[in-house]
């Protein structure tokens, strides 16, 4: 749907009014950015992205209903402005009033019968209205108007995926991506469908989608299906061989360098780079920040604030950075990320799945940092964009890495820190699979570090939001993804490390020391500090601990809270079979064999049935047990846990846990 992100048009209004609108956004002046925003619609009432952000502000400011109204009003419409129609519903939509959304639609529609956009948009708040018939109807009268619209291809894929009717969703999304290859969305809904449809095709390979001859010298397609290959193959024994294809893919097919047009040679030598880096990811919600905070201020190690760079290796971010040539790179990549210079900014960053979050910085708690809590994380542009410029004066070209080197080499210069740092350590957190994938291509020697937690504790912290939002698709995409990254073939024969949460809180000193010998660099008091920028950093506010002792670094809330709040003592039984392995590996549970081989056996059966904490979605949805058991997520979620079982009757283990970091 077009409201998923800001596409600014420059042609009218005039481009510094635009850009004008989204700076006021960004640095909060809603009043300001409301009024300017009321005044383009009635200019120019088609225009979508000064409907977004006076959607996007009236949530800011809590005046939707009558701010909303006066706008509304304010609007001439007349019978050529169908398109302002549809700007209005998808801003009405984005805002919850779904009811008025239709409405809108429904006006666009009669103003312009075939206005394939409003009908495909239509379609999902349709949706999420709850009539899915009619929605599945708008969208394919949408394709019916438009047959090459690759969004309500994806739109209707998505209605039969929901509804359990996965071959013929796999045709939709099979159809998108021979309209438009780089549909980033299509492949992980293809994905999906293909993971759901295991448990009952021995032929998913036929489904993978074949690329038209138009599309064959695409390099994103080409990766994109080796990344399926490799995803449809976690966990199993051909893991290690499509990981070393998509490599090899990744490697023929993009080499994105960027070529620097005016070398200048100087007297001096290139400068000296951090030559390790540690990269770490997460297990649930599993204390990551915590660490990453610990880290923070060491004199050897340079890292840049918060998860805002989770997607960085991502191919579109780095597209984005190179695309206006060498000179403008450093622009670009302070505009991309200029929650950097400034925690307070709106300006939404990119996430997994070519989504972006807003507001990241006070999300994550960068907006309130210092003794006195009041200090917001900033860095001086000028200044970083200035010594980034002259670090990519020694170079003649560079690719993802090399600039990633730089852009912490421009960060501790412009902070002043003088201490000559050799490691990185690279809060990678939870990228999507071609960011991960090609930082281990581009850095193969990278040490791995994964933050680990009691399984089930871990996992019911990370699933609970999506319980009390009935989000169960979100849910299980969570369950599913921890179940297999307690097996990941990325961590086979690489320098990778487990380090348990639980050993953080509870010997903190030890911990550390064992942490350092592994980093291989020196214990400093810093390490038990929370900090940002060698700035105190109050812990993370979404944490359900947060106001508890989400501060303290070493509280024990979040390791002794008890389970229950998700899981079923039923759900729980499930689930610490399917850990079972890496429990033990991590000490969270004795080990038993016997016992487990029992435990196993009678889990199978149960795997066929619906979890606890399902049947509350189910009673949610309102719809009947046998059909939601069709439905793409539920089979989606059986698939992955009956692959995770079959792994464990068949090697009593998962072949590619992590090891444990060792303390004394």
């Amino acid at each position: 749907m077009t409201m998923k992100k800001f596409d600014i048009n420059f042609t009218k209004p005039n481009k510094q009014k635009l850009i004008g609108l989204l700076e006021l956004y960004q640095t909060r002046r809603y009043f300001d950015a409301e009024k300017l925003s009321q005044s383009i619609t009635q200019e120019f009432p088609e225009h979508q992205f000064a409907w977004k952000v006076l959607g996007a502000t009236l949530k800011q400011t809590g005046r939707i209903n009558e701010s909303l109204f006066a706008s509304q009003k304010s609007v001439q419409l007349n019978p050529q402005d169908a398109e302002a129609h549809n700007s209005l519903a998808v801003t009405l939509h984005f805002l919850g009033k779904f009811k008025d959304a239709k409405s809108s639609y429904g006006q666009a529609i009669i103003l312009k019968p075939d206005y394939a956009e409003a009908y495909c948009n239509l379609a999902l708040t349709l949706r999420d209205l709850g009539r899915l018939e009619d929605s599945e109807s708008s969208c394919k009268q949408a394709i019916i108007l438009k047959p090459d619209y690759a969004e309500a291809h994806n739109n209707l894929g998505n209605l039969l995926k929901d509804k359990g009717e996965l071959i013929e969703a796999i045709d939709c999304y099979k159809r998108v991506l021979n309209i438009q290859p780089n549909f980033t969305e299509a492949w992980n809904n293809i994905f999906f469908t293909l993971q759901a449809i295991k448990l009952e095709s021995s032929s998913v390979k036929d489904h993978i989608p074949l690329l038209n001859k138009q599309n064959t010298d695409n390099k994103y397609a080409h990766i994109a299906k080796s990344i399926l290959n490799y995803r449809l193959n976690l966990g199993s024994t051909f893991a290690d061989t499509s990981l070393n294809e998509v490599l090899s893919t990744m490697s023929i097919t993009d080499n994105s360098f960027i070529k620097n047009s005016k070398v200048t040679f100087s007297e001096l030598a290139e400068p000296a780079l951090p030559k390790k880096i540690t990269t770490m990811t997460h297990f649930g919600r599993s204390g990551t920040g915590l660490l990453h905070s610990l880290i923070d201020g060491h004199p050897e190690v340079s890292t840049l604030p918060s998860i805002y760079f989770s997607e960085f290796f991502d191919l579109s971010t780095w597209e984005k950075i190179i695309i206006g040539g060498w000179e403008e790179m450093a622009d670009r990549f302070t505009t991309i990320y200029e929650v950097l210079f400034d925690a307070s900014s709106a300006f939404r960053v990119p996430s997994k799945n070519n989504k972006f979050i807003d507001n990241i910085g006070r999300k994550e708690g960068m907006t309130n940092v210092g003794k006195e809590r009041k200090e917001i994380l900033s860095l001086d542009k000028k200044i970083f964009i200035k010594e980034l410029n002259r670090l990519m004066g020694f170079y003649d070209q560079l690719d993802a890495l090399t600039f990633f080197k730089l852009v912490h080499s421009a960060y501790e210069k412009t902070l002043n820190n003088n201490n000559k740092k050799n490691h990185i350590f690279y809060h990678i957190h939870n990228p999507n699979t071609y960011a991960q994938l090609n930082f281990l291509r581009l850095a193969p020697n990278a040490n791995w570090l994964m933050m680990v937690r009691e399984p089930l504790q871990s996992c019911e912290s990370w699933v609970k939001k999506g319980l009390d939002n009935n989000d169960y698709k979100g849910m299980v995409n969570k369950i599913f993804q921890m179940l297999f990254e307690v097996d990941q073939t990325i961590f086979r024969n690489k320098n990778s490390i487990g380090v348990r949460l639980e050993d953080l809180k509870n010997y903190p000193k030890k911990t550390i020391q064992a942490l350092c010998r592994w980093l291989d660099i020196e214990e400093k008091e810093s390490l038990y500090q929370m900090t940002v920028q060698n700035k105190k950093w109050w812990g993370d506010p979404t944490s359900p601990d947060y106001a508890k002792d989400g501060m303290n670094p070493f509280g024990k809330a979040s390791i002794n809270r008890k389970l229950g709040s998700v899981f079923s003592k039923n759900d729980q039984f499930i689930l610490h079979t399917l850990f079972y392995p890496f429990s033990v590996r991590f000490g969270y549970v004795e080990e038993n064999l016997e016992q487990f081989k029992k435990d196993l056996n009678v889990v199978r059966p149960m795997l066929d049935q619906m979890f606890d904490f399902e049947k509350k979605i189910n009673q949610y949805s309102k719809i009947n047990s046998s059909e939601f058991m069709k439905t793409g997520p539920y089979l989606y979620l059986r698939s992955g846990m009956i692959e995770r079982w079959n792994t464990l009757n068949k090697f009593h283990t998962y072949p590619n846990m992590l090891t444990v970091l060792k303390i004394d």
